[in-house]
């Protein structure tokens, strides 16, 4: 959903205000700075992954970066007529999808099978991959259906369409991903090891040699 929003983001930051009616004629260069602030908040969130994930789980960290992406689309839908609150909004959405993706793919691995873990990560790429294709087509489809007649220009009102939708996914994401953490998966028990507990294993008690009870103790 963040992928498919790319395209609308630019497009209604370059639409004409005087007649589209929406928009504030950004050029490319202005459009790529508004959309900076998601970059840079995709890029520190993945990074930080793991460390929010020591604090909150895996899981939890999915439902931070999917609530974050809600939360970031709801924006956009209701806060459009300024250029500071569209930048602010698209940043939320990047915070949110840069921990999604760093989360995820490490969720997969941990809660699959070691012998699936391969084809757990293929398919994860191909999805995701695919899932991009499909949201841009949803997407385009969308804004095509609030076009005005004979033209190519969308009323404003399917941009909004566009990123109520994105925050409903968003929702929806939150919902599949708490579900299985509380159906006994063991997405909800994914934690890092916190530092100076790695490689710290129990081991289990050995029985003397002698005590009451014990196989080969002689007895009488």
């Amino acid at each position: 959903m963040y992928f498919g929003s790319q395209s609308p983001n630019a497009t209604f930051l370059a639409a004409d205000p005087a007649t589209d009616g929406y928009g504030f004629g950004l050029t490319a260069l202005d459009t790529s700075l508004v959309s900076l602030p998601g970059a840079v908040a995709a890029l520190i969130t993945s990074g930080c992954t793991a460390l929010i994930a020591r604090h909150l789980g895996y899981r939890g960290t999915l439902v931070t970066a999917f609530g974050l992406m809600a939360a970031g689309f709801l924006a956009l839908g209701c806060l459009h007529d300024n250029v500071g609150e569209m930048a602010a909004a698209v940043a939320v959405c990047g915070a949110g999808i840069g921990a999604a993706l760093g989360a995820m793919p490490t969720v997969i691995v941990e809660a699959t099978d070691p012998e699936h873990t391969g084809v757990a990560s293929a398919l994860h790429n191909n999805v995701k991959t695919v899932g991009g294709a499909v949201s841009g087509g949803a997407v385009a489809s969308l804004l095509a259906s609030h076009t005005r007649p004979g033209g190519t220009t969308p009323y404003e009102g399917g941009y909004t369409a566009v990123w109520l939708l994105c925050a409903v996914c968003g929702l929806g994401a939150i919902a599949a991903v708490a579900g299985h953490g509380t159906s006994g998966g063991r997405l909800s028990a994914l934690r890092l090891p916190r530092p100076g507990r790695a490689g710290r294993r129990s081991t289990p008690a050995v029985r003397r040699r002698g005590s009451a009870g014990s196989p080969g103790t002689p007895t009488g």
